[in-house]
């Protein structure tokens, strides 16, 4: 069962509608996201992206710096609308593990979430879509435990009650004796496992991570990878992680989509992208695993 579909999504930076629809009819002649830039002046950030994010499904997005990946992941939580097309995401979803269906029939339950007001987007974030980030996002004036308890407090759950769900995530990620220090008194790989445990206490079904490892050390990162493995293992979350780095990817991601110059190049599990490469940019990537 899908849990989120992007459809035909594209997005031109900059541009008013009747600029990006020239930019949009030189990118469907084949001409590359450069060549569009250097006769347009406009950025391609996606171009007719069509994806099925599985409910349950830890699903990678990678490819090389401007390819595409982190302005992808925006879109699902609406940090970035597109220039055209929809994204549907099934609300009635609460993380099973049903990874083995594909269906491409939209459920009933899901909804397109660009045609959502300004309510309904705040009821979206705070109920169906947690978010980490490459640089943690912790609030440096809260303590640990009122960082993690953030998206609760938000809902208006009582003090003693956010802290109780807080102190159960500090407790899973391996934080619990740090409740009450700041984040500038933890290391990196500290600060990132208190940016997963806020994602984790509102439980909700889709985590989104970009690049959440990426600014670690090898080690800590290797760490955080399997603990996050770990996690999912229990838990079933729908997890979109972005990346840049194929080992990463193959270690952590059921399936990876690669995106080159805005476009989605191939999806697919490591063993089908090694085996049966789209192109020469995957099985480069490949070899690079290899």
């Amino acid at each position: 069962m899908n849990h989120i579909q992007l459809e035909n999504i594209s997005k031109i930076y900059n541009a008013s509608n009747a600029q990006a629809q020239s930019a949009l009819a030189l990118l469907a002649e084949g001409m590359d996201s450069i060549a569009v830039k250097q006769q347009t002046g406009y950025s391609v950030g996606l171009y007719d992206i069509n994806l099925n994010i599985k409910a349950g499904e830890l699903h990678c997005i990678m490819g090389l710096s401007g390819s595409g990946k982190s302005t992808l992941i925006r879109h699902i939580n609406r940090l970035i609308d597109p220039t055209s097309g929809k994204i549907w995401v099934d609300t009635a979803i609460n993380a099973k593990p049903s990874i083995d269906s594909l269906d491409t029939v939209n459920s009933p339950s899901a909804i397109n979430i660009l045609e959502l007001n300004d309510k309904g987007l705040q009821q979206y974030r705070q109920q169906t879509v947690s978010m980490v980030f490459q640089h943690f996002g912790l609030v440096p004036h809260m303590t640990v435990i009122q960082n993690v308890a953030y998206g609760l407090r938000v809902r208006k759950m009582s003090v003693s009650a956010r802290h109780e769900v807080a102190r159960h995530w500090l407790n899973e990620v391996g934080l619990s004796n740090l409740e009450q220090s700041y984040p500038d008194e933890l290391s990196g790989g500290m600060q990132q496992r208190v940016g997963l445990a806020r994602a984790l206490a509102t439980d909700n079904p889709i985590l989104l991570m970009d690049e959440a490892f990426s600014a670690l050390d090898p080690l800590i990162r290797a760490q955080l990878q399997d603990q996050l493995l770990e996690l999912q293992e229990r838990l079933n979350k729908t997890i979109v992680f972005i990346t840049h780095d194929i080992d990463e990817a193959v270690k952590v991601g059921q399936r990876i989509s690669i995106l080159n110059g805005g476009r989605l190049v191939q999806t697919g599990t490591p063993s089908d992208l090694r085996n049966n490469p789209a192109d020469g940019y995957v099985a480069q990537f490949m070899r690079a695993k290899a």
